[in-house]
């Protein structure tokens, strides 16, 4: 049985991991979801943090597997870099993108503080608006985790109707990535897999990975 550490996206909290911390305990593994710096508040309260504190925070809980939503899928991968963990799962991670980056600066010198965030998820709580700081800080965050780097197996899961991360940007990850990669598709998801018709499978696939 191995160590497991479920992480959320930007905006989100420890539950939107619950269904895959049930389960995976369930199966006899030791599974922990912490809520990121920042998060599980006001939206306020991520203004001034960064993908330092929420990378630390992610270090403080020794794993074997990490399993990461969204952000914290490049979180997963940025903690096997320090060898964090022996192995990584990967939720719908968004891609390197510098012109992402250029486009939240733009933003942010025309003024612009705040984006609103997508429609929470059916059982998801989380944010509605973020701060374009913080997307700038997962942004450079992303951009600053070298891929080629990670040298552990991993589960890279991209779901069909994902509406927030372009599913394409996985083939840029997958290719990217070091070591060897298996693949999940699952049919019926959108961005929060976790919380989506396809969490049975997705904890299944987990287990079995891990």
């Amino acid at each position: 049985m191995a160590r497991i550490l479920c992480l959320h996206g930007l905006g989100g909290t420890a539950r939107t991991m619950q269904p895959l911390v049930d389960a995976l305990t369930a199966a006899g593994h030791t599974v922990h979801a912490p809520t990121l710096p920042g998060h599980g508040g006001v939206p306020d309260d991520l203004v001034g943090v960064g993908w330092a504190q929420w990378l630390a925070a992610a270090a403080e809980w020794p794993a074997d597997v990490v399993v990461g939503q969204s952000m914290g899928g490049v979180l997963a991968f940025a903690l096997s870099l320090q060898h964090g963990c022996r192995a990584v799962v990967a939720i719908n991670p968004p891609a390197p993108d510098p012109d992402a980056v250029d486009g939240l600066e733009w933003r942010q010198s025309r003024g612009h503080d705040w984006v609103d965030g997508p429609p929470l998820a059916e059982g998801e709580e989380g944010y509605t608006r973020l701060p374009i700081t913080a997307l700038i800080e997962m942004a450079d965050g992303v951009l600053a985790t070298g891929l080629a780097g990670v040298k552990v197996p991993v589960l890279l899961v991209t779901s069909a109707y994902d509406d927030v991360v372009d599913p394409d940007g996985a083939e840029l990850i997958a290719a990217s990535l070091g070591g060897l990669v298996q693949r999940l598709l699952l049919p019926n998801s959108g961005h929060v897999a976790t919380l989506g018709p396809d969490r049975e499978l997705l904890a299944e696939a987990i287990a079995a990975f891990a």
